[in-house]
């Protein structure tokens, strides 16, 4: 009796210093965007005073975790993933801001698009061709950036070593020519985040140590035992946020079945005695960050229904001050993020001069960058990626500890050759299209660009063979030169009418032209040109008093000076943004047209072959704010006038056909109607848009035109409704349009699926 009570007198005094030092680790698993479940889980420890002595994850585990390590805290992290930044990372795209308008300003625009390279491209020593797909599904340049800036400063702050960072940390990746997992544990630490969180066959994997790793889900989706190996904490929290490992059905995403597929069976067997586990299998895509604060919310519940478990398995607690302050010396440690110098690799003589104008390198100083900021090295480099043949690997940043500065790397490679284009526009009209198109491009001292653009379909087909060289001085300078053929033919077809309808003629229009412009960006997203077409267009229709459909053919030079400036986030039914155009055209051509064996009282007369010219000049703007500042409402008006002095052809039905459109609609620019072709005019329209659910939306366009009497009036008036959902193939649409607000004709429901594409005119307007 006596020994227990001793025994339990010295278990009493020892018990507080036993709970004072328990060390507790925790484990965060991969699961793309579910991942984000882990942030929540983190808040609720922290306020709780839970400590998190050392940390481990493993793809977007190890990216909250390294951030955790660094020296982020959850308010910080929550404001990263929740800035939107993370969405536009995994789409791929680099962002708009960094792109020159000329560059997309009459590009077709497919759903699907299909990068070809050669062996030339790739850099690889073989003397034939081949094609070869890419290497991943998404370019990481962004991602890759967003990295270096998170993480490069504790990389330098820790000396590459991961116990040194702010909590000690460890990540998975997979070495993939090897099939194992890869713990690593010091180096880079943006690197080896990257490592982690390379998904195959989306994100590109990236070499370390001369093994080539990929995403450390494939192998190792949980690291408890890499944790417990290196730190031998006395405690193990564990979160997770998929399912167990359960098969797949026919609905998941093509991701998630490569994922499956690639994945071991992951060991999430902790030690009962001395581990809990936080977990909900969260049902969102792995790449669908747009949920952040649903996730995150959820992970925060779920640990703070846990912290009685957890509380009651820990002993020790840490006060926040303490935490804080602890992150403010691993901080004070870091360096700002400065350049000194920026150099490139893996690229030719031929390229390095353009390459150096878009990253402001002066050679002839005989320095590269001086002391600019990581922003600004960024904006360069986004610049350069965005507007070239060039792709970039995960950049080298190497720190000078004499002047506490960064020399920089950035390796670049050509980007494939040759581009495949398939789209086009499903319709429930006539108005269906099918599009090709070939991109070819070659990359200098100039870029030279060659097209095939070809749509095919009932209403309207158009072929265009395109080139286009660029040089890049202080502002780009560029030369187009193309062959353009296109026919308009509303003889046939259903255009939705759902009553009845007397505003729409039936017309056949064929245009063959050459073009020729030469033009400046002022701005990334202005444009000043000069171009001048020459070509023969045909009009078709009919006539009383003829025997069949006449035709009227104009063969024409028409140069035209205009500039354009735009900010528009869509190309169809945009929502912020704006856009001015102001051109000014001259027209000179000749008109002909013999119809002495058409008439049906014959006559030698009925022959005209006249010289026509005229002039015009054409304004526009367009702006859509975002009232509710949320998205959830936007409205937009436009403006538009035309004056030319337009001269009269053959015929009445010529002149108009040939005159200036007013089509602010889709639906008005499939099928021709004379009431909105006039030589002068002015027209003006609302576009209030609802942003239903995410990508869904509803809106109302109403527009009014002021023109010369046309059939006893001088105004004209088309609305539309509709409903449009934007996919990563283009926009859905349901729409009913209504042209004149006097009766109840000329209504229309259509449906449209993809883009709907137009080409040039000859005329211009």
């Amino acid at each position: 009796m006596r020994r227990i009570f001793v025994a339990f007198m010295i278990f009493s005094l020892l018990a507080p210093s036993i709970a004072s030092s328990q060390s507790v680790g925790l484990v965060l698993s991969g699961g793309g965007a579910k991942g984000l479940y882990h942030i929540g889980v983190i808040r609720a420890l922290e306020e709780h005073g839970i400590p998190i002595d050392c940390i481990a994850g493993t793809s977007i585990g190890a990216i909250v975790a390294a951030l955790y390590a660094a020296g982020y805290s959850p308010d910080e992290m929550e404001n990263i993933v929740l800035s939107g930044q993370p969405e536009k990372w995994v789409s791929g795209r680099i962002d708009d801001k960094y792109y020159y308008y000329y560059r997309d300003r009459d590009r077709m625009h497919g759903m699907l698009n299909i990068m070809l390279s050669t062996d030339r491209d790739m850099k690889l020593n073989s003397g034939r061709k081949r094609l070869n797909i890419p290497r991943s599904m998404i370019n990481t340049s962004q991602i890759d950036m967003a990295l270096l800036q998170l993480f490069k400063p504790a990389s330098v702050a820790c000396r590459g070593d991961f116990d040194k960072l702010m909590v000690p940390f460890r990540c998975m990746a997979t070495d993939v020519n090897r099939h194992r997992a890869v713990e690593l544990k010091s180096g880079d630490l943006a690197l080896a985040v990257r490592a982690s969180m390379a998904i195959p066959v989306v994100f590109p994997p990236v070499e370390i140590d001369s093994m080539i790793l990929c995403d450390g889900g494939l192998y190792d989706n949980f690291p408890w035992r890499t944790l417990d190996n290196a730190f031998h904490p006395d405690i193990i929290l564990g979160a997770r946020c998929g399912k167990d490992d359960e098969p797949i059905d026919e609905n998941v995403s093509v991701i998630d079945q490569a994922m499956t597929l690639a994945t071991m069976p992951t060991d999430y067997d902790m030690p009962e005695d001395r581990s809990l586990m936080i977990k909900r299998a969260v049902d969102i895509s792995t790449l669908d960050f747009s949920q952040g604060r649903y996730v995150i919310d959820l992970g925060y519940a779920d640990a703070k229904q846990m912290m009685p478990r957890i509380e009651a398995m820990i002993g020790r607690r840490t006060a926040a001050d303490e935490v804080a302050a602890r992150r403010d010396r691993f901080k004070a440690r870091c360096p700002e993020l400065v350049t000194q110098s920026v150099r490139t690799e893996g690229i030719g003589r031929r390229q390095q001069q353009m390459v150096d104008r878009f990253m402001m390198i002066d050679r002839k100083r005989g320095s590269d960058m001086s002391q600019l900021s990581f922003g600004d090295v960024t904006d360069h480099y986004m610049l350069l990626l965005a507007n070239t043949s060039l792709t970039g690997r995960f950049p080298k940043m190497e720190f000078d500890d004499s002047t506490r500065r960064f020399d920089m790397t950035l390796p670049l490679n050509l980007k494939p050759s040759l581009t495949l284009h398939f789209g086009g526009n499903i319709s429930s009209t006539a108005f269906n299209l099918g599009y090709i198109g070939v991109d070819y491009q070659s990359w200098g001292r100039v870029l030279q660009q060659a097209n095939l653009d070809m749509l095919l379909g009932p209403i309207y087909t158009m072929i265009r063979l395109k080139g286009r060289t660029v040089t890049m001085s202080r502002n780009p300078v560029f030369f187009d030169y193309s062959y353009n053929f296109n026919i308009t033919n509303t003889l046939h077809g259903n255009f939705g009418n759902l009553t009845e309808v007397d505003n729409a003629e039936e017309i056949k229009a064929k245009e063959s032209f050459l073009s020729f412009g030469v033009g400046v960006a002022p701005t990334r997203k202005s444009v000043f040109d000069f171009m001048i077409n020459m070509g023969r267009n045909s009009y078709g229709y009919d006539m009383s008093n003829y025997k069949s459909r006449q035709y009227t053919h104009f063969t024409y030079l028409s140069p035209k000076i205009a500039i354009e400036r735009t900010s528009l986030d869509k190309i169809l039914y945009p929502t912020t943004g704006s856009r001015l155009n102001f051109s000014g055209i001259y027209v000179y051509g000749r008109d002909e047209r013999d119809s002495r064996n058409e008439l049906i009282l014959p006559t030698d007369e009925d022959y005209i072959d006249d010289i026509r010219q005229w002039w015009g000049v054409k304004a526009s703007w367009e702006q859509y704010f975002d009232v509710s500042r949320n998205g959830r409402f936007s409205c937009g008006y436009s403006v538009e006038g035309v004056y030319t002095n337009h001269s009269s052809l053959d015929s009445p039905e010529a002149t108009t056909i040939s005159a200036p459109q007013y089509s602010p609609l889709l639906h008005s620019r499939m099928i021709y109607m004379p009431q909105f072709h006039a030589d002068r005019y002015v027209g003006a329209g609302i576009m209030p848009t609802v942003k239903i659910i995410n990508r869904l939306y509803l809106r109302l366009s109403v527009y009014a035109m002021l023109r010369d009497k046309f059939e006893d009036s001088i105004m004209h008036y088309m609305s539309d409704l509709s409903v449009v959902y934007n996919t990563g193939a283009g926009p859905v649409s349901l729409s009913m349009t209504k042209y004149g607000f006097d009766n109840w004709r000329n209504l229309y429901l259509t449906f449209n699926f993809g883009y709907a594409i137009f080409g040039p005119k000859g005329l211009h307007y």
